[in-house]
């Protein structure tokens, strides 16, 4: 199916240009914050772009997510607001659970930025999709607030506030722990597997070979990652140790190839009129196995949620625009967790994916017929274009959040992908 391509009118590239410079200037001195203007800015221009070009699905996405914002803004915080006062008043004790996304240490008080806050008194229970807790600064405690950390607080409340769209909770009185999430006999199963393919891999691989292989393959860190991370890091490749849409394309057409291999040893299996949808159901099965075994890491559930939306679709004969599917996913996520909008890796894959649908009609399409050093080319002609597109897209998010754009980045990417697909993320997995 051929889809058509929508050129953006000068008045709308004009726009958007002058948008994503207000950004960048905006918020270059900014930690991991998205604004409310941001996200009225960024709907705004979504809804004319898709209302401009009848694309009616997109446009009604968009009003559902700034419909669960909007009530976020006027009806969650005020009432959390209003329930937290009373406590403070009756100096009560309270419990909150939640996940650790940002500290930010200023003069002698730590902030610590909270995803998915369950705030619990008795038998009162309030959620919230994030939180900005402020304590006195102590040394001990300082290194113990860490990154992802699941953190229970018990404590009393000094006061309370809503700041830029955020509750601010300050507590006088505090202790706290690890939250305590219950495992289940699966995750235990699951847990002893890992186990097991970690000790072999360590039996077998030096360290060096340990830094690459876990986190490719298990989303797991050994203890010489951290030397190798920091090198890619530097050079603007840490998204290839994390599991995120690279991998998963990479290793679902990994799948789907031995998969369609191994059919075709069967004559009555590669007969089958159903052959193309059955490996296909194969290999999303084996994808979503293999996101269990690792964890369900955030990155890679996002990128298999949008691939199964895209493996259905065309199984089902609803060949939609690959766009539907990163809308439905963004949808997804943010309903289940309004909070994940302030989270950079949300920002920056979904930018980034984005652009590349955008640009999608652009990319040279090889042929059965073509010759091997023209199929190379176009090959090269994709990676290129792919590249390009995503640095185009999340400059402004890099650039605000980092302070500065690695012009190198773009070159190692063009290297880099191509050998993690080909040798080094298939000899992995083998």
């Amino acid at each position: 199916m051929q889809f058509k391509w929508h050129k953006t009118g000068l008045i709308e590239l004009t726009f958007l240009l002058a948008a994503l410079i207000w950004i960048s200037f905006r918020y270059q001195d900014t930690l991991n914050l998205l604004h409310p203007e941001w996200i009225i800015l960024g709907l705004g221009l979504g809804f004319l772009w898709c209302l401009r070009h009848k694309l009616y699905l997109p446009l009604f996405l968009l009003l559902l997510i700034a419909g669960t914002l909007l009530h976020q803004w006027f009806v969650v915080l005020p009432n959390s607001l209003k329930w937290l006062q009373e406590e403070i008043s009756a100096e009560e004790a309270i419990m909150l659970n939640g996940r650790i996304q940002e500290r930010i240490v200023e003069n002698d008080t730590i902030r610590l930025q909270l995803n998915s806050v369950d705030v619990i008194k008795g038998e009162q229970k309030q959620w919230l999709p994030e939180a900005i807790l402020s304590f006195p600064e102590t040394s001990r405690r300082i290194s113990s607030f860490y990154r992802g950390r699941k953190l229970q607080v018990i404590g009393r409340l000094d006061h309370v506030s809503i700041k830029k769209n955020r509750l601010n909770l300050a507590f006088s009185e505090f202790r706290y722990r690890n939250a305590i999430s219950p495992q289940t006999k699966l995750s235990r199963k699951r847990n002893s597997w890992v186990r097991q393919l970690t000790d072999r891999a360590e039996y077998h691989l030096s360290n060096q070979a340990l830094a690459l292989y876990l986190p490719l393959t298990l989303a797991k860190r050994s203890y010489d990652s951290r030397s190798t991370a920091k090198i890619f890091q530097e050079t603007g490749m840490a998204h290839l140790l994390a599991i995120s849409g690279l991998h998963i394309g990479l290793i679902y057409g990994i799948i789907l190839g031995l998969v369609r291999w191994l059919g075709r040893l069967s004559n009555r299996f590669l007969e089958h009129p159903r052959f193309y949808g059955i490996t296909h159901l194969i290999s999303l099965t084996g994808i979503w196995l293999y996101l269990l075994l690792i964890g369900m890491p955030t990155p890679a559930f996002r990128a298999v949620c949008m691939l199964s939306l895209l493996v259905a679709g065309r199984l089902l004969g609803q060949v939609h625009h690959p766009l539907y599917a990163l809308f439905a996913t963004a949808f997804f996520f943010i309903f289940l967790n309004t909070a994940v909008i302030y989270e950079v890796s949300f920002q920056l894959s979904f930018i980034a994916v984005f652009f590349i649908l955008w640009f999608l009609p652009l990319y040279p399409h090889p042929h059965e017929n073509d010759v091997f050093w023209k199929r190379i080319f176009k090959y090269g002609l994709i990676s290129f274009a792919i590249t390009s597109a995503v640095m185009l897209g999340t400059w402004p998010v890099v650039a605000s959040i980092f302070g500065r754009i690695s012009l190198e980045t773009f070159w190692l990417n063009l290297i880099m992908v191509p050998l993690l697909g080909l040798f080094v993320l298939p000899c992995c997995l083998l």
